[in-house]
């Protein structure tokens, strides 16, 4: 959302501004002093419960806020649910689709647009429910019509055609390479790929990234970069797009763009110890404040990409300084993540909590990482068990079976026994393959001697790129995935896992 005044002065906005000092009452909270410093999981199940109490389930929207702050909200919430296997919030998502589904979510500005698609891809994602991807493609086809040729190329702010800048245009490369990553056989002209190579090689020569590898705003009336304000999210929103390019195509020059950009947000848009701050602040407007934690979402999704230790000490440490130094009593966290708290809206706290789902796998360490690992079968001698426990969905680094005998099974040898609680695994489409390869039907026992197996998790139906399975706390030694049924394709069947995690809590 470019900040202009146009925009602050709607009708709607104007409420939001009003509201922005609303604090709610009457409602029991978590005490401020109930998790130790790193309790990641234990800080989302208390952002996340106050966040929902700013949920209006009349309109599908969040009080306190304006329409896109909702559509960002929501995904927060969506992300919250898939990392901790919590259902306690996930009625919002039909909620909101079904108060707002007639209008398509469509409205003036394509930034307001590409915001709601993406948050259907990810309800499509934890849902599997087809209805919240046809949304996001009636809202890439609806987007693709602000296009033309002024400036080269790219799509507009909104449809007065008054402003090509970069937020706009960095949505529509992220939703175009979303839906081409959940769209079996998409190419050719016209294809979701087609457009995000379009929007790419526009967006790249624009200008709009500096020699900073910082993004501006936009572009000026001579189609040159207008120098104006290097806000957060246009730095994070960035950072998917290019790195679902990376995993679609394998060319490197797209991950080292990204992590260009990281770096440079990383190391200049802080204070002077290193938290996230937002050009504008401690006077940040109700689109503003929900900037950061934009990017914050986009830098976990690089990290997932390349596993840089840089950006997860980024994330922990921001999250350290919001919980510390940005909460009221109320677990209500605010616009300046260094302290001291401010003022409490739906914009602060999904944005807050956007950071904090970020820093959510890393309540605890990967108890599986580098431990041994064997299966029934490799594809090959480059796709071997190891792979899947090398804390990496790089370079293609897998672990790849054909079965034996029709079995998939993949075992780790944690080396001593271990209270485990919680498994992560990355599937095909984590790694950029095809999703329809990801594991269909699966089971994980535990084991103390390897010989004895208890099965703790069962699923079937899969056909998301991460899973989260969370299960009631138990000792044991060894953990074995076993696949029932590799993916949902006929073709080119095999078994294909980019990393399974285990983790104590």
């Amino acid at each position: 959302m470019f900040l202009h005044a146009q925009r602050w002065s709607k009708p709607g906005r104007l409420i939001c501004a009003l509201l922005v000092n609303l604090v709610l009452f009457g409602i029991p909270f978590m005490s401020s002093t109930t998790h130790a410093a790193g309790s990641y999981r234990a800080y989302a199940d208390a952002a996340a419960a106050t966040l929902q109490r700013w949920y209006n389930s009349s309109n599908g929207q969040f009080n306190t806020t304006g329409w896109w702050n909702s559509a960002n909200a929501l995904g927060a919430i969506i992300d919250y649910s898939a990392r901790t296997s919590s259902t306690a919030y996930t009625g919002d998502i039909s909620t909101s689709y079904n108060t707002n589904a007639s209008g398509n979510f469509l409205n003036d500005y394509y930034d307001d647009e590409g915001w709601w698609a993406l948050t259907w891809v990810k309800a499509y994602d934890l849902t599997n429910d087809s209805r919240y991807l046809t949304m996001a493609k009636t809202i890439f086809n609806d987007m693709k019509g602000g296009w033309d040729t002024t400036c080269g190329g790219g799509i507009w702010w909104s449809k007065a055609r008054s402003y090509k800048n970069a937020i706009p245009n960095e949505l529509f490369l992220a939703l175009a390479t979303s839906l081409h990553q959940r769209t079996p056989g998409d190419s050719g002209s016209g294809s979701y790929l087609d457009w995000s190579n379009q929007e790419w090689n526009w967006f790249n020569n624009s200008g709009m990234i500096n020699s900073s590898s910082l993004i501006n705003d936009g572009l000026d009336s001579s189609c040159h970069n207008n120098g104006q304000t290097t806000w957060t999210y246009n730095q994070g929103v960035i950072l998917a797009g290019l790195s679902d390019l990376y995993k679609i195509t394998g060319t490197s020059s797209y991950l080292s763009k990204a992590e260009a950009i990281a770096n440079a947000a990383t190391s200049t848009l802080i204070n002077a110890n290193g938290i996230l701050k937002e050009p504008c602040e401690t006077s940040c407007n109700g689109d503003a404040s929900q900037f950061k934690g934009i990017f914050m979402r986009n830098l976990y999704y690089l990290y997932q990409t390349d596993s840089k230790q840089a950006y997860r000490d980024f994330i922990t440490r921001n999250v350290d300084s919001i919980w510390a130094n940005d909460r009221n009593s109320s677990n209500q966290l605010g616009l300046q993540w260094y302290g001291p708290f401010d003022s409490a809206d739906a914009s602060r706290q999904s944005s807050a909590l956007d950071a904090i789902n970020a820093a959510i796998p890393f309540s605890s360490a990967n108890l599986a990482l580098n431990k041994p690992a064997s299966a029934d079968s490799t594809c090959s001698s480059s796709e071997t068990p190891n792979k899947a426990v090398d804390g990496s969905i790089t370079n293609n680094s897998k672990w790849c079976s054909g079965g034996t005998s029709g079995k998939y099974w993949l075992r780790v040898d944690l080396q001593s026994s271990m209270s485990i609680a919680r498994f992560t695994i990355q599937h095909a489409g984590a790694g950029g393959e095809n999703m329809a390869w990801n594991t269909r039907d699966f089971n994980i026992q535990v084991s103390s001697d390897g010989t004895n197996w208890t099965t703790v998790v069962t699923v079937t139906g899969n056909t998301s790129n991460t899973t989260t399975h969370t299960i009631s706390a138990r000792t044991a030694r060894y953990v074995q995935l076993n696949i029932t049924n590799p993916q949902s394709s006929t073709q080119t069947v095999a078994a294909r896992i980019y990393e399974l995690g285990v983790y104590s809590s």
